[in-house]
């Protein structure tokens, strides 16, 4: 069967940054490996909207893809513009979003069902149903409208315990050259699924796409990957982020095993990636060096133990000192993620966060405001309490979003949104004192401006607008 995989992200800017969606791209070889006739429609390159009907035409499936609730308007547009050249297809919507709100997902879009969790298997099995013209409705992971105006959602499948046995993501099919030119300038890669910790602004969304628990790739399953992208791309030398919640829960060992194979293959990486200050060690910083990270970014979140606890976080200040200690001592920059603006937090909780990012010396700070998220506890408390504002424009519920405009979805009771605001721009100013007067950012902001300066530029005048106070 002809099956279109979507890609919605038409006419969007992306405040956190351009990137391919692997997620995406593991369905495509998942259904090329089944047998069936997969196409890959991206919508960021296109100027209208008409451009990819061609790939469409003949498609019996159409899945499209919804990463977050600010998305899913332009995966409705989308997908209500398919409706009129494959009328007949069946859509499916599937990601993130509906794995957390399937009926939602499904009438706001007007697909005909969701797929929630993990989707290599179910995206092959509901493709087989329909060419065969079989049940598709007792597939397990799918949800959809039943005739008597229920919504019927059906039981979940086990997640996929061996991750090393979900082939590669078909990066084949990507524009790469468009993205690189559009400001990209990582490969995206996952070598975990799931997260055992109990944050409020991320649970339990992600125990309902992946499951409860972690699970994680072997070393050599994700050096093979990156062989593979290195005979893509043509290059021996490449430049990929992470994008695992916390790759660090795997252990010292692992990466010892990562660095050799990458060596063996006579393959340099230069990568970056998310991490939590308890799960990396000094051992395990230095190895993670020498196999070629360069960047850290630590969700530090608050400098309060008090707040730290509200979020559930389970770190404390003295981990985060210890933590960007260890990079600053093996040359690793290390970022701090920070979020200001939660309810409970008062201007004591910020001046806190604020004279702990003095005593790391992040190389790099990036601010954001509590963000009440559906699907996460943090939104259902925020309700609960009467301090949620907004829950109308799904573009509020975009983090990334929310930084750059300075906006809430909160009520603070201690603290006026000025006041929040006020505290980011002081912060983002010391963030500019730092970037000016640390010699190692210095000399890797010089070793950009001679192989990047278009980048390189750009980082500058973001440390010119930190010291005006005008945020990102």
């Amino acid at each position: 069967m002809k099956v279109a995989l979507v890609y919605p992200r038409w006419q969007w800017f992306e405040y956190n940054g351009l990137a391919e969606p692997v997620g995406v791209l593991h369905l495509v070889s998942a259904l090329r490996n089944a047998g069936h006739e997969p196409v890959y429609l991206d919508y960021s390159p296109c100027e209208n909207i008409t451009d990819l009907d061609h790939l469409a035409r003949g498609c019996g499936l159409v899945g499209v893809a919804i990463s977050a609730a600010a998305k899913m308007e332009r995966a409705s547009v989308v997908l209500n513009h398919l409706r009129t050249v494959v009328p007949d297809a069946h859509f499916n919507v599937g990601g993130a979003y509906p794995s957390i709100f399937p009926g939602a997902s499904v009438e706001g879009t007007g697909a005909d069902s969701a797929m929630v969790g993990e989707a290599e298997e179910t995206i092959v099995e509901l493709a087989d149903a329909l060419e065969a013209g079989g049940d598709w409705k007792a597939i397990r992971n799918m949800a959809f409208p039943a005739e008597d105006g229920e919504f019927v959602e059906n039981p979940r499948r086990p997640v996929i315990k061996d991750l090393d046995t979900i082939p590669y993501p078909a990066r084949d099919v990507v524009d790469y050259e468009w993205y690189l030119a559009n400001g990209m300038s990582e490969y995206g890669m996952v070598t975990t699924r799931g997260c055992p910790f109990h944050c409020t602004y991320c649970k339990p969304s992600t125990d309902l796409i992946f499951g409860g628990g972690i699970r994680l790739r072997s070393a050599s399953n994700v050096v093979g990957e990156i062989i593979e992208l290195s005979r893509l791309r043509s290059s021996k030398k490449l430049r990929i982020f992470y994008k695992d919640d916390t790759i660090t829960m795997h252990p010292t060992r692992w990466f010892e095993e990562y660095r050799d194979l990458l060596k063996e293959a006579g393959i340099t990486l230069d990568w970056h990636c998310n991490s939590r200050v308890d799960t990396v060690t000094r051992d395990k910083v230095r190895v993670m060096r020498e196999s070629g990270c360069h960047c850290i970014s630590f969700g530090i979140e608050s400098g309060s133990q008090k707040i730290l606890d509200c979020y559930r976080k389970g770190t404390t200040p003295a981990q985060a000192e210890k933590a960007f200690k260890w990079c600053h001592e093996f040359g690793v920059e290390a970022t701090a993620n920070i979020m200001i603006g939660y309810p409970m937090e008062t201007r004591e909780d910020i001046e806190a966060t604020y004279r702990l990012l003095k005593k790391i010396k992040p190389d790099d700070i990036i601010v954001y405001l509590s963000t009440a998220i559906p699907g996460r506890h943090i939104h259902t408390w925020a309700r609960e309490q009467g301090y949620l504002t907004s829950d109308e424009n799904p573009e509020l519920l975009d983090p990334a979003r929310n930084r750059a405009h300075e906006i809430m979805n909160m009520r603070l009771p201690f603290l006026e949104l000025s006041d929040v605001v006020g505290w980011k721009h002081k912060i983002e100013r010391y963030r500019s004192w730092r970037k000016v007067t640390s010699v190692s950012n210095i000399v890797r902001w010089a070793s950009e401006l001679a192989r990047e300066p278009g980048k390189a530029v750009g980082k500058a005048g973001r440390v010119l607008r930190g010291f005006r106070g005008q945020g990102d």
